[in-house]
């Protein structure tokens, strides 16, 4: 993966967060709005497809990110949720924060699985797959920045 748009990518979102004490919806959509077009432009410069495969690979991408992204507005929320809870985050409410997540997680798995499975059957599985693993770049990248800028649950004293 070309290391020159991974890096503003991380740097951006890096700066961004630490940026923010609390979740604005207005900031967030902007920031949605950039990481969605670096990603797709991520895609673009590592996917070498054949007009055809273009033709048929960027309508499903655009619709995967479409289904994808409410899924991210309701991990964004979870996260809201918990760093507005923070000070006062008791067991129950820890509980239903970490519960949230994994089936927001698993949610997110379903619509990937999903896409890849459209994809494949339109598209080479070399190139599905080489989507594949831009796609688990990008995320990882995303939710180590992500996780970075959420603190730990505070230890009881």
């Amino acid at each position: 993966m070309k290391k020159y748009l991974i890096l503003p990518l991380l740097l951006f979102t890096s700066f961004t967060f630490a940026q923010i004490d609390s979740f604005d919806d207005s900031y967030i959509e902007r920031m949605k709005e950039d990481v969605d077009a670096t990603s797709k432009e991520i895609v673009s410069d590592n996917l070498t497809l054949t007009e055809s495969e273009a033709k048929i690979f960027w309508p499903l991408y655009d619709e995967y990110m479409a289904a994808r992204n409410p899924l991210v507005d309701k991990r964004l929320k979870i996260a809201s949720d918990f760093m507005q809870n923070y000070s006062s985050l008791d067991d129950k409410s820890a509980d239903e924060i970490m519960n949230k997540s994994l089936q927001s997680e698993l949610e997110l798995l379903e619509i990937k699985r999903e896409y890849l499975q459209k994809m494949s059957e339109v598209l080479p599985a070399t190139l599905v797959g080489k989507y594949y693993q831009i796609e688990n770049r990008i995320s990882a990248l995303l939710d180590l920045v992500r996780m970075s800028a959420i603190p730990l649950i505070k230890s009881e004293e």
